[in-house]
């Protein structure tokens, strides 16, 4: 077994002969040096395993040497230490960008484990440089500005990569921009760039000179290496291949021939790949293969190939993210074409971007206008309908009722067989929840009109018509279920009364019904909206509930009943509250011989006219619901 050899390079004589100590110990050969110069010089002439250098050398200082021996292929595998006497984070900066294997901080007491950490770098490094003789100060300049140049090269080559992907981050604008700085690096004349994208993109370029016949056998034989590279394909389609082909000028060896052909990423040999950043991609992963050809038969050498690789190694990295970019964005946009019919966009971005717009586990109360929408009679429609059409015709008409809630921030909370239920508040909330609804509500009723119901057996002398009840409250709003399904939703008595109005509306025979909470929203928000007309039905206490709620018919018709109508039926509806039946049922009567279509003037009068026989206890202008 070889001796192991340990190149020592401190200014301080005692921190010399401390090292020397500590290594010949365990039988290392120990050279020592006073400045970073003659050390780079003992590298060539001693082939040591190891060097251990203070960062703060004389002429050349420990990261600079660490820098010059990692940069030289033949010295890649000597194990780098820079030493330091006290930590810093700028130190572990200059060590990584040096590529030094170590950044060590020297104490009176770690010895033992310098001595270990060289001991594995050494085992993992394998070293196997033989001495060489002493190299003049001409072929050592050459060698250090060889190194520099390097890593010129590799920073030249990161700052494209930087600047290719912080401009247009598309597939084409980077892949033309690599072309770009490519020929920067190789001057190739033919070209071919193949992205292991869904579906495959396919970039080429040709020297003007080279014919469309050499370069179609080139981009085969470009296929045939990528599908022997790239193995986690399931099948290579070129036919639906996205292909950019293009030329470019150059003057010289008009009208040759193809004849060196070189391919990246491919395996290679440890000194083929010394100094190189970045570890091989796996042929797994390759996001994509580089193609190159020349007229010229002998096109590469090992300082090209190696250039070549690095190249495609740095560019690898930035289109494994593209793709994952791409794929991210593909995902996103599935989510807003699913979710936006119901959900405004902001909830969907928040959602996108990981957000907890639709709340927690915990519940928490939050004012919340519910809208309740539900088609009348549909039972009868869907039993003289086919089923398949009675699906098809529900997701036309939810697809148009999603639109309407949507664009007034609204968000659909679920369907209930032909039943929309829908949300003003939850998970997005604003300053006018209640009106917002009404405005929603108002302009479902003007999109019937746009519902195709050609599908459905609707009984003669019947008409497509929807119930909305809209109430305001403050119910519990939360993430609702078990482990193995959840939905974000409200509970709570706001959301009966919202349903118990709602069954109101056939009763009271008018489309829209809200409550009394809605009305002070809609009257404390008044916008540019157009003008509406709000008319007091009754009073009620649905049923299981002992508060009364005031219910309002909601209409954009305000000239659906005339001056007299209105009149004569809120002086009905005033003597109603307070008990004074006689005069409620005159009023009421007159109302209804004014407006005979009117069906609550006409259900009001009917009960005004028996609670004047049968006057109910405790009357406090509100009628107790028995049906929902």
């Amino acid at each position: 077994m070889n001796t192991r050899k340990v190149l020592v390079a401190f200014d301080s004589r005692t921190i010399c002969s401390l090292m020397r100590k500590r290594f010949e110990e365990i039988k290392y050969e120990v050279i020592e040096c006073r400045d970073g110069l003659s050390a780079l010089e003992a590298v060539y002439t001693e082939a040591p395993d190891a060097v251990i250098a203070s960062y703060d050398l004389p002429v050349i200082n420990g990261f600079s040497l660490a820098r010059i021996i990692k940069n030289t292929p033949f010295l890649a595998n000597i194990a780098v230490i820079t030493c330091t006497t006290e930590e810093s984070s700028v130190l572990e900066f200059w060590n990584e960008n040096s590529k030094g294997d170590v950044v060590f901080t020297i104490t009176e007491n770690n010895g033992e484990e310098l001595v270990m950490q060289v001991k594995v770098l050494c085992d993992k490094l394998k070293n196997n440089l033989s001495p060489r003789e002493a190299p003049d100060r001409n072929t050592l300049a050459k060698d250090v500005i060889s190194a520099y140049e390097r890593e010129l090269f590799q920073l030249y080559i990161v700052q494209g990569a930087f600047y290719s992907s912080s401009g247009d981050f598309t597939t084409e604008g980077i892949l033309q921009r690599m072309a770009n700085q490519l020929l920067g690096v190789y001057n190739y004349d033919a070209l071919c760039i193949i992205l292991n994208d869904d579906p495959l993109i396919e970039f080429t370029q040709k020297a003007d000179f080279i014919s469309e016949s050499d370069m179609d056998d080139f981009i085969q034989i470009c296929r045939s290496d990528f599908s022997s590279t790239v193995t986690n394909r399931k099948e290579y389609n070129w036919q639906t291949a996205r292909k950019e082909h293009n030329s470019f000028k150059k003057e010289e060896h008009r009208g040759a021939k193809l004849k060196s052909y070189e391919f990246f990423p491919r395996e290679s040999s440890s000194s083929e790949s010394a100094g190189l950043a970045f570890s091989n991609i796996s042929a797994k992963g390759v996001p994509f293969t580089l193609h190159v050809g020349s007229t010229s038969s002998d096109a590469f050498n090992v300082r090209t190939s190696n250039r070549l690789k690095f190249f495609v190694q740095v560019y690898s990295l930035l289109f494994q993210k593209v793709i994952e970019f791409k794929k991210v964005r593909t995902a996103e946009e599935k989510i807003h074409n699913a979710f936006s019919r119901f959900l405004p966009p902001k909830v969907i971005n928040d959602i996108i971007a990981g957000q907890d717009s639709l709340g927690s586990d915990q519940g928490e109360k939050r004012q919340v206008a519910i809208l309740i929408a539900d088609i009348r009679g549909f039972t009868t429609i869907s039993e003289l309908t086919e089923p398949e059409k009675v699906v098809e015709f529900l997701n036309s008409y939810f697809s148009v009722m999603g639109q309407v809630i949507k664009k007034h921030g609204g968000t659909i909370d679920k369907f209930m067989g032909d039943a929309i239920m829908a949300l003003f508040g939850a998970p997005e909330s604003y300053e006018d929840n209640g009106r917002r609804a009404a405005e929603a509500a108002l302009d479902m009723i003007d999109a019937l009109k746009t519902v195709d119901t050609s599908l459905l057996n609707i009984p003669q002398g019947h008409s497509f018509q929807i119930g909305i009840g809209i109430h305001y409250g403050k119910p519990i709003v939360g993430s609702i279920g078990s482990q193995e399904k959840r939905e974000y939703t409200v509970i709570g008595d706001d959301v009966n009364i919202a349903s118990r109005i709602e069954g109101l509306t056939k009763l009271y025979g008018t489309p829209v019904i809200i409550s009394d909470s809605v009305k002070r929203d809609m009257d404390a928000h008044k916008g540019d909206e157009k003008e509406v007309l709000l008319r007091h039905l009754d009073n009620v206490k649905v049923k299981g509930k002992s508060i009364a709620v005031e219910i309002y018919e909601l209409t954009r018709d305000t000239k659906k009943y005339s001056h007299e109508f209105l009149e004569n039926y809120h002086k009905a509806i005033n003597q109603y509250r307070i008990g004074n039946f006689d005069g409620a049922t005159e009023y009421f009567n007159i109302a209804h011989t004014l407006c005979p279509a009117d069906r609550a003037s006409e259900l009001l009068y009917e009960r005004s006219k028996k609670f004047l026989n049968e006057r109910p206890a405790d009357w406090d202008g509100a009628i107790a619901l028995t049906t929902k």
